[in-house]
């Protein structure tokens, strides 16, 4: 990352969520409960907003699942050099499961031997004008939209010189099986596990090579059965491992560090002559960005002193102002607007965990509970105990609406870590004393925090 740039930032939007990557190594995830695929209002979007404003976020790339931009590819038995668009279109027409627009999609002829691929990238137009939609109305610059399956093809073409195939975790029952060669995406199928009957797409492969297709990377961990009668080269792969061989923090998934990650390699059209030109001005760089840094520190030097000595004259004469004519200093009150809380769904399952030595505390926070009108609330003991009051909640909406509810009943610190694989969508521990009238805990401030997870979320 260059000394003056910005951390590059990455956008996943999935089926109900959207998932946010800043590269850098602390803070640098979070998930929020929106479905970007849809039109959303202003009140929808508030914790993206929240989101974009803290981290003071303008512009990111942002990563299309491979079912709203699907790559497909036909094989001519000669070599053609150029093809009319509405033929691919209805090459690619019974293939997709949404209308083609002829705006949305594009080709390019790869030759292999003596035939030609025409490979194709197609982009779902409704779901794609959502997004843009969406990310206009809190003014989000995209600075590129990427298929996912070209992002983690980016990686493995590193190390991997030849064509294969590779199978991505969507979630714990979604896969997609994608083939690639040279960081060319020939064609990605999803399948849904654990057992993923991979031979037919094995056999339609066969086409676009004089040679069948014999590698095959999976992840490691994931227990799945991989059904093929071709014998393959299985390797397996972890993402947490790659990460750290980029030098990216390890809870940064395979296709978000082969957005991120600066990948350079040299055009073999480029003569050596031209490279040592190029390596020579890449040296100069950090040479000139020192003398620069350099003369902005002496030239805020050499402002500081000059106005400290202005600064100094000008307060001995407001001193001596004021010793004749002294001035009366009039406190002006503003009020501060009250934010607006969107309310919630009062049928979201609440669980309240007792971690005191107190008898009926939960029962207790049950009553406020209901009394503001919720109807599944689940009390219980807490397994260790606890000193202060906290709340776990799914979303930021959730957090805030309670911070601002409770926040004299019972003030607590909020975090948005409740993975989504619970059954509650709220869980309050009481950690001090509910009867007394008084609380010792920490109270959160009226703006929900986002916590930083190690692993992202998974899809709904």
């Amino acid at each position: 990352m260059s000394f003056f740039s910005k951390p590059k930032v990455v956008i996943w939007p999935k089926n109900k969520s959207l998932e946010i990557y800043i590269d850098r190594k602390e803070n640098n995830f979070f998930s929020l409960d929106i479905n970007i695929w849809e039109e959303k209002s202003d009140k929808d979007l508030e914790s993206l907003v929240f989101c974009i404003h803290q981290n003071k976020i303008s512009s990111c790339s942002i990563l299309i699942p491979d079912d709203i931009v699907i790559t497909k590819s036909f094989v001519y038995d000669t070599k053609i050099t150029d093809i009319d668009k509405k033929e691919v279109i209805g090459l690619a027409n019974s293939l997709v499961p949404f209308d083609i627009d002829p705006d949305f999609i594009e080709y390019n002829l790869l030759q292999e031997n003596d035939k030609t691929v025409i490979n194709s990238i197609i982009f779902d137009k409704s779901k794609i004008d959502c997004l843009k939609n969406n990310l206009n109305k809190i003014n989000l610059q995209i600075d590129s939209l990427k298929p996912v399956s070209s992002a983690i093809s980016q990686i493995i073409s590193t190390i991997y010189l030849s064509e294969f195939f590779l199978i991505y975790p969507l979630n714990d029952y979604e896969y997609t099986l994608l083939l690639s060669k040279n960081n060319q995406i020939y064609l990605t199928t999803n399948f849904k596990g654990p057992s993923l009957d991979i031979q037919k797409t094995i056999n339609y492969a066969q086409l676009y090579f004089s040679n069948p297709v014999k590698k095959l990377y999976y992840p490691e961990g994931k227990e799945i059965e991989i059904i093929t009668s071709t014998e393959m080269e299985k390797t397996t792969y972890n993402e947490n491992q790659i990460a750290q061989n980029f030098n990216k923090p390890n809870n940064l998934p395979l296709p978000i560090i082969g957005e991120i990650s600066a990948i350079i390699n040299t055009p073999k059209n480029i003569s050596s002559s031209k490279v040592k030109k190029m390596n020579n001005k890449k040296n100069i760089l950090p040479i000139i960005a020192v003398l620069i840094f350099s003369a902005a520190i002496v030239s805020f030097i050499v402002y500081f002193v000059f106005n400290k000595n202005k600064d100094e004259t000008m307060n001995e004469d407001i001193l001596n102002e004021e010793s004749i004519n002294p001035t009366v200093t009039e406190n002006i009150i503003t009020s501060t607007p009250t934010p607006t809380i969107t309310e919630i769904s009062k049928t979201i399952k609440l669980q309240v965990l007792n971690a005191t030595e107190i008898n009926g505390q939960a029962a207790t926070l049950k009553a406020t509970l209901v009394a503001l009108g919720f109807t599944n609330v689940t009390v219980g003991n807490a397994t260790v105990t606890a000193t202060e009051n906290t709340v776990s909640v799914k979303t930021a909406s959730t957090s805030a609406y309670f911070n601002s509810k409770l926040v004299t009943d019972f003030p607590a610190t909020y975090t948005t870590d409740l993975k989504t694989t619970s059954p509650y969508d709220a869980v309050f521990t009481i950690g001090t004393d509910l009867s007394t009238g008084t609380n010792t805990t920490k109270t959160a401030t009226t703006t929900p925090t986002l916590k930083v997870t190690t692993t992202p979320t998974d899809v709904e």
